[in-house]
């Protein structure tokens, strides 16, 4: 701890984490997968913010076959706090990252030319054969070589000796889709570069494309031209801290949701009818009004937006988020909650009682997924670890 870093906590504002709750989640999604698929968990963006090192240590713990990050800076966190798990670079190496990639034996997945030139000649430099995974682009248009320039890549890589096709992948755009025809359509896509890369005498070992709403539609490995080789990897990241990835999936697998955000009432006074409430004075009080203010807002990625939108929970029950959410105080109305008193818990994100608040319920509130509610929460909320039933 060092001088400028408090040694106590003060506000009661904080995110708690139920690593119990991950461990479910992780072994409701092994028991509803074939036996022989493997499992890549992506914890990137400080595990959806729930913490990179923590979640990655219980996810090691029950035996996960890969984790995956976004930037190589999250492999070595993890690296450097003792995980000795596969790790997959989903977003690829940042030029000039390919040693500490290649020292850390962090798997890198590849998609430009430069980036597999560079990383070849590290490995041969290091004395090391490396294992990467290509990604093609059926369709997203985001990374991935396109299925129409995988034979010139292919042929690139024919005269790369220190580095070798360990897996392929893909990401599909809308797996969630009921539809399902474009989903469809990516995945005959991969089924047509799995053949092709086989022609040109690779031998991938990790073929995967299925994120967790393609895992909770049922398509994590039916889509995929196994052969005696290779294994079936998917990669569900949301599922994981409890939420659906798309309202339309939501109560299909009895998930428990990992994060709650919680604070207390700070502040609570009457207001009479017609008063009006925060910037802007959007919101008038139609009677006279028991006004609670808690010390939390968007600064701590309590959204501005879900002022006059939301609620939270006291004593058990829905209060309505009233005015602008501030950057860090926001105000509901609780007259109507009993023996309502300063100090009293308040649960914005999570359960209390026999109600709740979801990720999805708030995401559906800003026209958003849930994934951002739960990247939003800030830094400056402490993260709180406990280890509920599992």
């Amino acid at each position: 701890m060092t001088a400028s870093e408090p040694t106590e906590r003060f506000r009661p504002t904080i995110a708690r984490v139920d690593l119990g709750a991950l461990r479910h989640n992780y072994r409701l999604l092994r028991r509803r997968l074939p036996a022989e698929c493997r499992v890549l968990v992506p914890i990137k963006a400080d595990a959806y913010g729930h913490g990179l090192v923590p979640v990655g240590k219980v996810l090691e713990a029950e035996g996960v076959d890969w984790l995956g990050v976004a930037l190589i800076e999250e492999g070595l966190t993890l690296r450097a706090a003792g995980v000795s798990t596969r790790i997959l670079v989903l977003g690829g190496l940042a030029d000039g990252s390919e040693a500490l990639a290649v020292d850390s034996g962090l798997a890198p997945v590849v998609y430009r030319s430069a980036s597999v030139r560079a990383l070849n000649a590290v490995a041969a430099n290091a004395g090391r054969t490396v294992p990467v995974h290509l990604k093609i682009d059926t369709g997203m248009n985001r990374l991935g070589v396109p299925l129409g320039h995988l034979k010139g890549f292919l042929e690139l890589l024919e005269g790369l000796d220190h580095i070798y096709i360990d897996g392929l992948m893909t990401h599909l755009a809308e797996a969630e889709n009921p539809d399902g025809a474009f989903t469809e359509g990516q995945l005959r896509s991969f089924d047509d570069a799995v053949r092709l890369v086989r022609a040109h005498g690779h031998s991938p070992r990790w073929l995967h494309a299925a994120n967790s709403a393609a895992v909770m539609t049922g398509r994590a490995t039916d889509h995929l031209p196994l052969d005696d080789f290779s294994q079936a990897l998917v990669r569900p990241g949301i599922a994981l801290f409890g939420s659906a990835p798309d309202a339309g999936l939501d109560g299909a697998w009895p998930l428990r949701p990992v994060m709650s955000f919680e604070s207390a009432i700070s502040y609570l006074k009457k207001v009479p009818a017609g008063s009006e409430v925060s910037y802007g004075r959007t919101w008038r009080a139609a009677r006279d009004t028991k006004l609670a203010t808690l010390p939390v807002g968007y600064g701590d990625g309590y959204w501005r937006a879900f002022g006059n939108r939301a609620e939270a929970l006291v004593r058990g029950q829905r209060a309505p988020v009233v005015g602008r959410v501030c950057m860090d105080l926001c105000l509901l109305d609780v007259t109507d909650v009993p023996h309502v008193a300063e100090g009293d818990r308040v649960i914005l994100l999570g359960s209390m009682g026999d109600e709740s608040i979801t990720a999805g319920e708030l995401a559906s509130l800003v026209d958003t997924v849930p994934y951002e509610i739960l990247c939003a929460i800030s830094p400056r909320v402490p993260r709180v670890y406990v280890t509920g039933k599992a």
